[in-house]
C-alpha cells in the first residue's frame, strides 16, 4: 500500500492473477457507489517480477484501497461470502493483517467489520 494513503487494502488472493484482477474489478464495482474513494491498486512497474510464476505471490498483483465504515465492510462480506473458495486479504492502516475466506465469513458475518473497527489495535496479524 502506498505510505501516503490512511486507508485499507483489500487483495484478492488468487493463483490465476487474470482472475484475481476480475474479481477485484468486481468488487470495487460493488463498492464504488458507497465509497467514493475506492480505487485500484496495482502494484508499481517492474515489481511484478515473479508474482505470475506459480505458487507466487500472486496476492501482491493487485488489491483496493478504500476508507472502510461498516458498510464497506458489510458489503465486501456479501461479496465474499457468495465464493467461499474465495480468499482475501484485508490489510489496515496500522499495519494489522486478515486473511479471510468465504467460508469463513458465512460462519462470522461481522468478521471483517470487526477487524476494521479494531483499528489501532495492536498490530499483530489475525486469521
Amino acid at each position: 500500500m502506498p505510505e501516503n494513503h490512511t486507508g485499507y487494502r483489500i487483495s484478492v488472493v488468487d493463483e490465476d492473477p487474470l482472475r484475481a484482477r476480475k474479481d477485484t474489478r468486481e468488487l470495487l464495482a460493488a463498492l464504488a457507489e458507497v465509497d467514493s474513494t475506492a480505487r485500484l491498486d496495482l502494484p508499481e512497474a517492474g515489481s511484478l517480477a515473479g508474482s505470475f510464476d506459480k505458487g507466487g505471490p500472486s496476492v501482491e498483483t493487485v488489491g483496493l484501497l478504500v476508507s472502510a465504515g461498516s458498510f464497506v465492510a458489510a458489503l465486501v462480506q456479501v461479496w465474499l461470502a457468495r465464493i467461499p473458495q474465495r480468499t482475501i486479504v484485508v490489510k489496515r492502516p496500522d499495519g494489522a493483517v486478515l486473511h479471510v475466506t468465504g467460508k469463513e465469513v458465512r460462519e462470522d458475518d461481522t468478521l471483517i467489520e470487526r477487524f476494521l473497527a479494531d483499528d489501532g489495535g495492536d498490530g499483530t496479524t489475525a486469521g
